[in-house]
């Protein structure tokens, strides 16, 4: 049974109470607004605006925030709002004894009919189901907020990794998807599903690992491709940390280790443990001092620099298992009724003309020096 808090100020202010605590926990456990709104599947702009509207509301300091995010900035929860943390999470652990010991008495209730992607009710703004680096990176806010300017639509996204996307979609609650998995993306057309797709943004994959270099592909003389580094890491079983979530990245490391005949496995073949995307699997590699196939905007947004190092990229000369191309697919309206596939299709060639492009193209060169995507078909970033 799912139950829902809404917070009541003054008779008429009304706070998503889910929201507000789901957010004041991922900022207290992330450090950051962006991280939290990722993992609370919302907006940068709609957790901003909620944090703002309950401080205002309540009277209280509950995030002390520092301009910068990813780029050297942070959030974090002020007593006060640890303190109210606290008190709900206990506030809902009592909730929670006593809905269980009701249920109890009551006994078993027959399973409730459930909704079928067809009665979705549809909702009052675009909603995209997104593959986790714009989101983590920031990008997705960004145009998110420039299209409304410009268009007066709001768009919000969902963020998980590609297989996951697909699967929201297909349970009929979104507009679009935006990922990087070219076979799952061709099975969801296949299926009927989508209705278009269209190429908006790379950030190529890469090689990323410890500078002590244990599987010597640095080494190399000539330099090695991708399927050679990768037999070269498993001959030295040497560590490799793996997603093995079914996102987009993962599919691909999985395609480059059977076009390299290797079927990875052992103490050396380590599973990311976490949610947090390409960015978590990064920070676990560095303290595994181990090898992981990554994208070149984590890796810059991770800063790891000086404990890792791209090995294997796309600047020098191209590989076609590291391109990587981020698709919009407007979801097929014949599937899923209430989905808005106009208007998204409008958000999917505004991002093709010269304001979405812009934004793309730059993004990240304020603060690395170089953009972290790139336009589809302008491979690497350099």
């Amino acid at each position: 049974m799912l139950l829902k808090l809404l917070i009541e100020i003054e008779n008429q202010k009304h706070i998503s109470g889910n929201d507000l605590f789901c957010l004041l926990e991922n900022i207290m456990l992330y450090g950051s607004i962006s991280r939290a709104a990722s993992r609370a599947g919302v907006s940068y702009r709609y957790a901003w605006g909620l944090l703002m509207e309950a401080e205002k509301a309540l009277g209280l300091s509950l995030v002390d925030k520092q301009v910068g995010g990813y780029a050297g900035g942070g959030a974090l929860l002020t007593s006060t709002g640890k303190s109210l943390l606290h008190e709900y999470k206990e506030f809902k652990a009592d909730v929670d004894r006593r809905l269980d010991q009701f249920m109890s008495k009551i006994g078993p209730q027959p399973e409730p009919a459930r909704l079928e992607p067809e009665t979705t009710q549809p909702h009052d703004f675009l909603l995209m189901a997104s593959t986790l680096e714009p989101v983590e990176a920031g990008l997705l806010d960004e145009l998110e907020d420039a299209f409304f300017k410009e268009k007066n639509i709001l768009v919000r996204h969902l963020a998980a990794g590609s297989g996951k996307a697909f699967d929201i979609a297909r349970g009929g609650r979104v507009d679009m998807v935006l990922t990087h998995a070219p076979e799952l993306e061709a099975l969801f057309m296949a299926e009927g599903w989508g209705a278009e797709q269209i190429p908006v943004m790379a950030s190529d994959f890469a090689l990323a690992g410890p500078t002590a270099d244990p599987a010597a592909l640095g080494k190399a003389n000539p330099p090695l491709s991708i399927t050679e580094a990768f037999r070269q890491i498993a001959l030295a079983k040497a560590p490799f940390v793996t997603r093995g979530d079914h996102s987009g990245t993962h599919l691909r490391e999985t395609e480059i280790w059977e076009k390299s005949g290797i079927t990875p496995g052992g103490d050396w073949y380590l599973f990311y443990p976490g949610v947090a995307g390409n960015l978590g699997a990064l920070r676990y590699a560095r303290e595994k001092i181990a090898y992981m196939l990554t994208d070149k905007a984590s890796f810059f947004l991770s800063h790891s620099g000086g404990d890792m190092q791209l090995f294997l990229d796309n600047t020098e000369a191209f590989s076609p298992e590291l391109a990587n191309t981020f698709i919009l697919t407007v979801v097929n309206p014949e599937k899923v009724p209430s989905a808005r596939p106009d208007e998204a299709a409008l958000f999917a060639r505004w991002l093709q003309k010269e304001g979405g492009r812009r934004i793309v193209a730059e993004f990240g060169r304020d603060v690395y020096g170089k953009p972290l995507f790139t336009l589809p078909g302008h491979s690497g970033v350099s």
